[in-house]
């Protein structure tokens, strides 16, 4: 059974790029393997930060300036790896997840320029892109349904190859994006 996960409502890019009927699912080695450098490269900075974020939350007032400047410099990695990144986004396979979660994602089919939408059953290839986060998710993933929107198909897509650190990795940005929408919604109720 399929671990559930919560979704947002957010429009993120991904490369999409369907596979074969008779492509194998990869081996958790195998996804390693193929893992492109950016991909891992990325995780592990996010993972990094992650750990600095939990020390920095332990220190005392005196070396808030000290943290300021660790912040400055995260902030310019992060530019340098959303640049590293955006060159594995390749326009022809790019769409836009209309929902996306740890364990699933909700992307939008165009009715034109992007040729026929996988069916259902079938295995593609992902590659999300987390801009917000500077990083990126390599997964594999099986369409769950394919239904019809007001502007193309809406194509389901569960999660079935993912590293647990790239999941982890999606659970932050979720939060990330829901605590974003939640500030908005309260400030327009203030505004």
């Amino acid at each position: 059974m399929q671990e559930q996960f919560f979704n947002v409502t957010h429009a993120t890019p991904v490369n999409v790029i369907p596979l074969p009927s008779d492509y194998p699912l990869p081996s958790e080695q195998a996804l390693e393997a193929e893992l492109p450098e950016p991909f891992r490269i990325a995780s592990a900075i996010s993972t990094a930060d992650m750990a600095a974020t939990r020390l920095i939350r332990n220190q005392s007032d005196a070396v808030q300036d000290l943290v300021e400047i660790i912040n400055q410099q995260s902030r310019k990695i992060d530019m340098i790896m959303s640049y590293v990144l955006a060159a594995q986004d390749h326009p022809e396979q790019r769409f836009h997840t209309l929902t996306f979660g740890a364990g699933q994602l909700t992307y939008l089919h165009p009715m034109q320029g992007h040729g026929q939408a996988p069916t259902q059953g079938q295995l593609v290839r992902l590659k999300i892109f987390l801009r917000d986060e500077a990083a990126a998710v390599y997964c594999y993933a099986r369409v769950r349904e394919v239904t019809a929107g007001e502007h193309g198909l809406h194509v389901g897509l569960d999660y079935v190859r993912i590293r647990e650190e790239d999941r982890e990795l999606l659970v932050r940005a979720s939060l990330h994006v829901q605590s974003r929408q939640l500030k908005a919604r309260a400030q327009e109720r203030l505004g």
